[in-house]
């Protein structure tokens, strides 16, 4: 649904949306948005009904969107759009809050050289302890003795269905609540095999749980430890507490082993039977329902509510195991676990799928007064209060020592509502961080060494391309994560992979900067490495393979821009677009939709292409020069005559200025120019909507630079593979070194 509904309606939506909002338009703004949310809601109303979406959810999904948007570029401006939302009764207050606060989490990598702090969700709580408390204290007032179950998984070597014997069983005597359950539940299952998957999986949950009720116990009595800490101004964390709380951890993933380690042995056992041996089809349905997915699973334990309907598919093992994984793990799908098991419900576990399982889990929370995941505060409905914020911080405390490489003893000293952490060397203390605690999110200002250690580490194992031409791989990074300011090169990433990738390519690095995130596993540094632009222009200059390409040899960016031909590139576009159309937007567009998205994109391109020509050969400052009187001519037309001369430059310069994300500065230039004009406040500022709304796509790009960086770099990797594989095809270069390279790119 994602995927056929995004790229049409909701993206262009977003897209007019910001451009209203970006104006302070935004009452406006909202209304539209709901407008859209509606209409998208009618034209699939049949798809959103079946997976249970509301008109609303898409109000709230757009509504998010948009603020996502705008918050990259000004957070003051993000804001006051979002309280417009709640003034115009779009959106919940206790939606906008949460969804704020999603926004706050999500900037990271590109937020890391902006901001000291970085934000990762407060997960445990309070509530969540007290959860873990009472799954311990159940599970051990049910319990049955293990031999009986291990009697159930054995019956098939006696030549009777684990079904059938655990109905005898249940016939017999008085069961615990879940074995009760389950009862009903296999009642209302069909087909043999399922019976007995199902059986064999809550079976192994029940036996897993009674048997390490004693560590769930152990956690939420860490909890209540660290909580009892937190209260104070300054306590000290010593490296055997922290070794303490790092055992009792793993002894919580291990559970989840066991988990997976009891259904492998389940089905190795029926595989040894003569009751299945005669079946083998029975056998490899068995196998299909119980083994285990791990990587699907440990997406599973870590997913939002809102992605666990991409889970639909995970089978019962795959679940069963998941469970006890994201309870480990603070995850939203243990939280609905626990209150599904906290009513004996072990059968829903495994049969529901996870979004299913969150729908019953909502109601069964709701009656309590509380949501699934305690560290919500009612994001859907209730009058739940917030978990204080002693509640969070012992929560935070937990997870930050969980990730942090410590062997000294640590002092944690109380600064507002969080702490400043130092190494303790006997009476000797060095500052080495400082945890900031909010209502929907923790930050850490990562140690330098922390930061050191994940630079030095993906230096030390980044593949070796000495030898290699760089610049295939280098103009791809180049197009996306990789961005030029002045004489430097900026990366930032949070992920090892993708840092030895930049160190192979551009060497040592000049500086970096960065921080860390406090999420459920952990610390997490993320950093932005900065590199001279001599290393690209090095890159570019040593390219045999740029070089086949353009007929000559580049020394930096400016001349790779410059000795493309661009109308060629245009003039090659239109020519395949006939045979590109069958892959160009959704697999169900129409051919109505597919002629307009090529449209759009010849048109977009047509207007890089103007633009990359009028620039050939001028700096920065020359072009930038040319762009303000062709906008300064372009403002004294919208405005039919009356903002010329110096006027229209001064407004032009002020627009562009604008544009470049200087808004203050801007507004500041455009009411000092209404004050020295005979047109009013409104007239001047309709014209810099209209400039900036995009309604004229010549007059946008000038003021949004169409031949600047951020717009080009997207173009230059493309349009070398197309000079490359017309060579290719024309025999002037290698066709299997072009099909490597296109392949590599």
């Amino acid at each position: 649904m994602y995927h056929y509904l995004y790229p049409e309606a909701v993206v262009s939506s977003i897209a007019s949306a910001v451009d209203l909002a970006e104006v302070g338009r935004f009452r406006e703004t909202v209304q539209y948005l709901r407008k859209a949310a509606k209409v998208l809601y009618e034209g699939a109303r049949e798809v959103f009904e079946r997976v249970k979406v509301a008109a609303q959810s898409l109000v709230e999904l757009f509504v998010e969107a948009v603020t996502r948007v705008l918050a990259w570029v000004d957070e003051h401006k993000a804001y006051h759009f979002l309280m417009a939302a709640v003034a115009a009764g779009v959106v919940a207050l206790a939606a906008v809050l949460d969804m704020w606060g999603l926004v706050e989490l999500e900037k990271l990598a590109y937020a890391a050289s902006l901001t000291p702090f970085f934000a990762g969700r407060t997960k445990t709580g309070g509530k969540a302890a007290e959860r873990l408390r009472s799954l311990a204290e159940w599970y051990e007032r049910w319990k049955i003795d293990a031999n009986v179950i291990d009697e159930i998984f054995s019956a098939p070597l006696k030549g009777e269905r684990p079904h059938a014997a655990f109905l005898k069983l249940a016939a017999g005597r008085g069961l615990p609540p879940p074995l009760v359950e389950l009862r009903k539940a296999l009642a209302r299952v069909k087909g043999k095999a399922e019976r007995d998957a199902v059986m064999a999986a809550a079976l192994v949950l029940y036996k897993t749980l009674v048997k390490n009720a004693e560590a769930y116990r152990e956690w939420a009595e860490l909890y209540r430890w660290a909580r009892s800490l937190v209260e104070k101004q300054e306590f000290t964390m010593a490296t055997s507490d922290i070794k303490r709380l790092r055992e009792a951890h793993r002894r919580l993933e291990e559970v989840a082993e066991q988990v997976r380690r009891e259904l492998n042995s389940v089905l190795t056992l029926y595989s040894k039977s003569d009751l299945y041996k005669e079946k083998p089809d029975f056998l490899d349905r068995l196998k299909f329902l119980l083994e285990v997915d791990v990587k699907k699973a440990e997406g599973l334990a870590e997913a939002g509510y809102k992605r666990l309907s991409d889970y639909s598919d995970a089978n019962m093992g795959t679940k069963a195991y998941a469970t006890l994984l994201s309870i480990a793990r603070g995850g939203t799908y243990g939280h609905v676990a626990m209150l599904l098991m906290g009513e004996g419900a072990l059968a829903d576990v495994v049969l529901l799928t996870p979004r299913s399982a969150y729908e019953k889990a909502y109601r069964i929370a709701n009656t309590h007064g509380e949501t699934v995941d305690p560290s919500y505060s009612g994001r859907r409905g209730g009058s739940v209060g917030k978990p204080s914020w002693e509640d969070r911080a012992a929560s935070v405390l937990l997870r930050y020592l969980l990730g942090r490489a410590v062997s000294e003893d640590l002092v944690f000293r109380r600064i507002g509502e969080g702490f400043e952490v130092f190494r303790a060397y006997g009476n000797v203390e060095a500052l080495v961080d400082v945890l900031k605690i909010g209502e929907t999110a923790a930050r850490s200002k990562a140690g330098e060494e922390v930061l050191r250690h994940f630079v030095e580490e993906a230096k030390r194992e980044a593949p070796d391309l000495s030898g290699l031409d760089k610049a295939p791989q280098y103009l791809e990074w180049r197009t996306t994560d990789v961005t030029t300011f002045g004489g430097r090169i900026e990366a930032a990433t949070a992920h090892p992979w993708q840092l030895r990738r930049y160190f192979s390519l551009l060497g040592d690095e000049q500086s970096f900067s960065g921080n860390a995130s406090v999420t459920k596993e952990g610390i997490k540094p993320v950093v932005t490495v900065y590199w001279s632009r001599k290393r690209e222009n090095q890159i570019l200059r040593e390219s045999r393979w740029l070089e086949s390409l353009l007929g000559r040899r580049v020394e930096s960016w400016r001349e790779l821009v410059d000795a493309i031909d661009w109308r060629w590139v245009l003039k090659k576009v239109e020519e395949l677009v006939d045979k590109l159309k069958l892959w160009i937007g959704p697999e169900r567009a129409s051919d109505a939709e597919r002629e307009d998205l090529i449209r759009r994109m010849l048109g977009e391109l047509a207007l890089l292409v103007h633009f990359a020509e009028a620039r050939r050969g001028k700096d920065d400052s020359d072009w930038r020069e040319e762009r303000i009187k062709m906008l300064a001519k372009a403002v004294e037309d919208l405005s039919g005559g009356r903002i010329a001369g110096d006027h229209a430059e001064r407004l032009a310069r002020a627009i562009i200025r604008y544009a470049e994300g200087y808004k203050k500065e801007a507004e500041e230039r455009i009411e000092n120019l209404v004050k020295d004009v005979s047109v009013s406040r409104e007239e001047v500022w309709g014209v810099v909507e209209r400039v900036l709304g995009g309604e004229d796509p010549y007059v946008y790009c000038l003021a949004r630079d169409c031949a600047g960086d951020v717009m080009v770099r997207k173009f230059v990797a493309p349009a070398l593979e197309l000079i490359m594989l017309e060579k290719a095809l024309n025999n002037v270069f290698d066709r299997e070194r072009a099909r490597l390279i296109f392949g590599e790119m």
